[in-house]
Parts: structure tokens; sequence; C-alpha cells
């Protein structure tokens, strides 16, 4: 059921990118092409000063500050909206004072404009923005004149805009969040119901075979007692007992996703689980060659389910020592660092290919190398490895060198 809900969040989630990348696409080219129309706006603005001279409205417009007084004003109004801005004249030889032309009388003295153009002539750049200021510097020779246009309200229109935007952005991630939850319910119910189906036949057939199994065996049992050892009767045993273990596998595998969330969890001795456990495969591993070392930590206590824990160990140990190589190494180790313990095993042998570090853990998944009557295996041992971890809450991860070693690290 923990992958239904995964698949659920990640439906969710790439609807989720999928509209904010969208949305985002949108939203900014309308930002950026409301920019682009105040810049150009402006650029027409300061080109219209430039053309006129300075004087864009009528006389009535520059205050106290000096103009022509035989320049022709009702000529010169502007019609539309008016600009607010700043027209400065600067003789490159000193011989008069700056002619200046403003409507913005009320905010700027004829000093800070002078200060103003003298700050936008020395930064060495003839068109830019300065704060909210747009402005161009034109030198020809004997004059240099600055035109400023004042595009505050725009940029602040801007900024609403942007925050608008924003606002939009997080409102409709919110209702399309709320809406693909119960989307994503109905999306993948097909889903979920093959998943029940799966795991129910997979119950029903276990127990179902159970039985049959057990008749085989025992009456294989009575036959040899009866006229003696067989290598036909062997080889029923053999693949009655191969069967069983199969069996007994997928029964574990659909008890753990029955009940991975009603375990029950309680503290105990985590170190002696995993000493206990060590010793039990010390004999097999001695009895094949293979040297077996074991660095385990004292008192290390854990809260999970030990009986799940035991079955976990048992099949990682149980996995190394079938897959080292001849006269290999089995470590198993257990370490604390801060509040994570780390469980460990590694063994030399056929180690693992890149390729299979993504697969390794999914059921029925088994490496060519591993598909050999002496090992057996039907590729459930680590998947239900796996599920036992994640109803704790930890992790599994599997590294290793292809015809090398490889190493199964649990976080708890």
């Amino acid at each position: 059921m923990n992958m239904i809900k995964k698949t659920q969040y990640k439906f969710i989630a790439i609807t989720l990118c999928a509209l904010s990348l969208v949305l985002a696409l949108i939203l900014g080219i309308l930002n950026i092409c409301v920019y682009a129309a105040i810049i150009f706006t402006g650029r027409e603005n300061i080109e219209q000063i430039k053309d006129r001279r300075g004087f864009v409205y009528s006389s009535q417009e520059f205050g106290d500050y000096p103009v022509n007084p035989d320049f022709d004003f009702e000529n010169m109004v502007n019609p539309g909206s008016k600009v607010a801005y700043m027209y400065v004249r600067i003789n490159n030889k000193g011989a008069a004072s700056p002619f200046i032309t403003t409507n913005m009388s009320d905010t700027y003295s004829a000093d800070d404009i002078y200060y103003l153009s003298d700050i936008l002539m020395r930064s060495g750049v003839s068109k830019g923005i300065y704060h909210s200021l747009m402005y161009e510097v034109v030198d020809d020779g004997l004059y240099t004149v600055v035109i400023v246009v004042d595009i505050s309200a725009d940029l602040a229109i801007m900024q609403s805009l942007y925050k608008i935007s924003l606002v939009i952005i997080i409102c409709s991630l919110v209702f399309v969040f709320i809406f693909s939850y119960f989307l994503s319910k109905w999306a993948i119910q097909p889903v979920k119901t093959a998943f029940e189906n799966q795991r129910r036949f997979i119950s029903d057939a276990s127990h179902e075979l159970k039985t049959p199994l057990t008749v085989i065996s025992a009456n294989a049992d009575v036959l040899e007692s009866e006229i003696g050892e067989n290598k036909w009767l062997e080889n029923i045993k053999s693949q009655s007992e191969i069967m069983s273990s199969l069996v007994y596998d997928l029964l574990d595998l659909a008890k753990m996703d029955e009940t991975k969330e009603q375990l029950i969890f309680s503290e105990f001795d985590l170190s002696h689980v995993v000493l206990s456990k060590s010793l039990e495969f010390e004999c097999t591993a001695f009895e094949s060659g293979k040297t077996f070392e074991q660095n385990i930590t004292e008192n290390i206590r854990y809260r999970g389910n030990e009986d799940s824990i035991k079955h976990l160990v048992t099949i990682l140990i149980d996995n190394a020592i079938k897959h080292s190589a001849e006269n290999g190494i089995v470590r198993v180790a257990l370490t604390k660092a801060g509040n994570k313990n780390i469980f460990q095993v590694y063994n030399t042998g056929n180690g693992i290919k890149n390729s299979e570090k993504d697969k390794i853990f999914n059921r029925f998944y088994r490496s060519d190398e591993s598909r050999s009557k002496v090992t057996g295996g039907y590729g459930l041992g680590l998947s239900i490895a796996k599920s036992i971890v994640d109803a704790h809450k930890g992790t599994i991860t599997v590294d290793g060198e292809e015809n090398k070693w490889i190493s199964f690290t649990v976080v708890l």
C-alpha cells in the first residue's frame, strides 16, 4: 500500500510541477512584456523631450527655471498625459549656467537636478536607469544634455503585477493540489485494485500450496522408509523443499504488505539479536570454508518489531553466505552513529553491476549470476528485507564492485 501512496504523491507532484512551470512561464513572459513596455515608453518620452529641447509642455510647467522667452510654447504643448521629467543642458566650455527645464520642481531643486546630472555624466553610461529614473546623456561637443524621465509609477505598477502573479501562482497551486489529490485517488484506483488482487492471490495461493507440499514431503519420507534411499525420491524431496521455501517467502511478503503499518514496536537489545543470528550462521560459513567476521557493538538498544528485525538479519547474512565466493569473506557489523544504528553485511564474490543496484530490491529479480541451483532463491529475500526496513522507517542500500564484493547497509 505504501507503493500506492508513493504513486499518488508522484501524480500530485508532477501535476503541481507542470502547473508551476506553465504559470511561471506565462506570468514571467507577461512581466517581461510589461517591463519592456515601460522601457520602450520611457525611451520614447526621452526622445520626445530631446527633440523638443526640453520644452514639452507649456511655460507654466517650468516654474522659476530659466527658459527662452521667445520660444512658442503653445505649439509645443503635449496633448497626452504628462511625464515627470528633467532636461539639463550644460555648456562644455562653462560659459553660462546650466539650462534646466522640468515639471518636477516640487520634488527637486535646481541644485538637486544639477547634482544628479553630474552623477549621471560621470557614470560613463550614456543610457540607463538610476534608481527609478530613466536617463540619457548626449554630448555634441559644445553641449552636454542630460534628459531624465521618472518611471517610478510604472515600476510600482510592475511590482504590483509581480506580487499579483505570485498570489495567482500560490492560489492556483493550492487549488490544483486539492483538486489533484482527489483526482489522483480516482486515477490510481485501477492500480490499487490490481495491487490488492495480486497481494490477495499471493496470500491465497501460498496458503493453498502449503498443504499439498506438506503431503508430498511426508509421502516421500514414508516411501524412503519403505524402499530405502532413491535418487527419484531425493529429487522429489529436494524440489519440495525449494517450493516450500518459495511458499513461505511469498507468505512473508504478503504478511509484510498487510501488517507493516500494524507492527507492534517495543524496545529490545539490537546487539543481542544481531549477535545471536550471526552465531547461527558461523557453523555454516566454517563448513563451506568461508571466513566469517563479526564487529558488533554491544548494548545497542532499538525500538522496533524484534521478530521482523531477526528476519531481516537472517535474510542478509544468509544471502551473503550463499553468494560469497569460495574461500571468501563474510563480514557482519553493527555500529552506532549519533542516533542511527548501522547494520552492514559484506561479502566477497560476484559483487554487483551498477545497472542492478536499482533493481536488486524488486520482487522476483535475480541477477544472472544468482540463478544457479546451488544458491537457489526466487528473488524475494531482498524484497522482504526492504519491506521490513521500510516498515521501520529506515533505509537499505547496496554497494559493491562486479566480480569483487557486495555490501548491504541498513540504517535504523
